[in-house]
């Protein structure tokens, strides 16, 4: 039944009703995309831009705050030997991007005027940078400091060393992974402040990384690398000839290159490890099967036979929701470990089982279905599985559809519990690992870990786009019996 008749539509107080349950929906839908922007927006930035906390990510529209991105991507802090002449209260890029007008004169007096067309940099400019590359390449990587990106150690070292196990064999330190290892300390030093790498193995890696830079800098037709002369002063005006070229040749591409490397950061360390992907397609899986197996069982149980006690196992089942995860997950776990089943799909799908939620939802739905189908069914001699199956389940399809939505997003989305009984890396899903990476492994690379969110968030986007309008049916139909 409608909420307005056809007939009131036109009147006053119709159009002005109308007029704010419209405005409640747009400002909800707003609320929604806001932060699904902001979170896109993260995993497109870098610890240049990472603090802004916009929407969008400003480098995609302005040419001037494009080109400090591409600076900032070398240089660990603003490069003031190169630069002389910029304000004196740009030192850590987080201070450089909040002066947007500063930003723009900086920008404007590098590569001209941003309302006309940029000049191409000419054969000579690039024939410098080039040349200035190439001397790198054959340098004393003693004599040269990097800027290091954390996100390519995995690969330099995976392409290093082959194996963790060989890595491990040879540094002082072992880790389990690639992704565990970091220069962080090797960077920010650079054998400067005294400091002296303990491990012989490890300073020889990161030595090698500084050649890899500039090799694979040529290798990519760039004309300036994360590689530096450690006297960058003397090389201020090669440095930024180099800088400028590779801008004006390839600075939309960086870019974009550079916002893809978050992705494909998150993607070798959630899916290509370990079996984080098939554990959790298996887990939805199994959990989704079991769940539209048990409750829809137990509510027709109640709903068919009408019990004695039927209103207490209902209140019985209700009460169970009034407990939070946290209050039944020590229990949980030493019923797991007493029934033996840690570290099994088991111990993950039998606890979400039964919800008592679902039945008592399934139950009011079963109660409002005509009696005269039963009947009908008990005239003709069908069984109960026959009642069940062909006549039941078949008119519960949009109340089915809900239940195994919420079994999917509980299965999909859970970590707590799964970090609990489940202590072995090999039977870690999706939700573990995403923690792990955020809680630990990349937790001082934010842009890296809303990238994995963006990723993570894509399946439950999908099963929603596809699954709308038989969701929107389960929701709607218990209200229009």
């Amino acid at each position: 039944m409608a909420v307005l008749l056809e007939s009131e539509r036109k009147s006053a107080k119709a159009r002005i009703f109308l007029a704010i349950v419209y405005s409640i929906l747009t400002l909800g839908g707003v609320c929604m995309i806001l932060p699904f922007s902001m979170m896109l927006a993260g995993s497109l930035a870098s610890d240049y831009d990472t603090r802004r906390d916009l929407p969008f990510i400003t480098a995609l529209f302005d040419r001037n705050d494009r080109f400090m991105r591409s600076i900032a991507a070398r240089f660990r802090r603003f490069p003031r030997e190169i630069y002389p002449g910029a304000p004196e209260a740009w030192t850590i890029w987080s201070e450089v991007a909040k002066d947007r007008e500063g930003i723009r004169r900086f920008g404007e007096e590098q590569l001209g005027p941003a309302g006309g067309k940029m000049r191409p940099a000419t054969d000579g400019e690039r024939e410098r940078a080039r040349r200035f590359l190439k001397n790198l390449s054959v340098a004393n990587p003693e004599k040269l400091v990097c800027r290091h990106d954390p996100r390519d150690t995995p690969r330099f070292l995976k392409a290093r060393y082959g194996t963790i196990e060989k890595m491990n064999a040879e540094w002082i330190v072992p880790h389990k992974s690639f992704f565990d290892a970091s220069f962080a300390a090797e960077s920010r030093t650079d054998g400067t402040d005294g400091f002296v790498c303990p491990d012989p193995e490890k300073r020889r890696a990161w030595l090698d990384m500084k050649k890899w830079y500039v090799e694979n800098a040529i290798a990519g037709g760039d004309f300036v690398s994360r590689t530096m002369p450690r006297d960058m002063a003397a090389n201020a005006a090669e440095i930024r000839n180099a800088l400028v070229v590779q801008f004006k040749e390839r600075g939309m591409g960086d870019l974009l290159r550079e916002a893809a490397a978050n992705y494909r950061l998150v993607l070798e360390y959630l899916f290509i490890r370990g079996r984080a992907f098939f554990n959790t397609l298996v887990l939805v899986v199994l959990s989704v099967l079991v769940s539209l197996t048990v409750n829809p069982l137990a509510a027709y149980a109640l709903s068919r036979f009408r019990l004695a006690s039927t209103e207490k196992i209902i209140l019985f089942l209700l009460a169970t929701s009034a407990f939070p995860a946290a209050v039944t997950a020590i229990p949980g776990f030493l019923l797991m470990r007493d029934l033996g089943l840690l570290n099994t799909f088991a111990a993950l799908v039998l606890p979400g089982a039964a919800s008592g939620m679902s039945i008592f939802i399934l139950k009011g739905f079963f109660d409002a279905l005509p009696r005269e189908l039963y009947e009908a069914a008990e005239i003709d001699g069908a069984p109960e599985t026959t009642v069940f199956l062909r006549i039941t389940l078949p008119m519960a399809k949009p109340i089915l559809a809900v239940n195994a939505l919420n079994s999917f997003l509980h299965a999909y989305a859970s970590w707590e519990w799964a970090f609990l009984v489940c202590n072995k890396e090999s039977h870690w899903t999706l939700a573990v690992w995403l923690y792990q990476m955020s809680a630990e492994t990349f937790i001082s690379q934010p842009w890296c870990v809303m990238a994995a969110f963006a990723v993570v968030s894509i399946p439950t986007a999908a099963v929603f786009i596809m699954c709308q309008k038989l969701i929107l049916r389960g929701i709607v139909l218990p209200t229009m019996k």
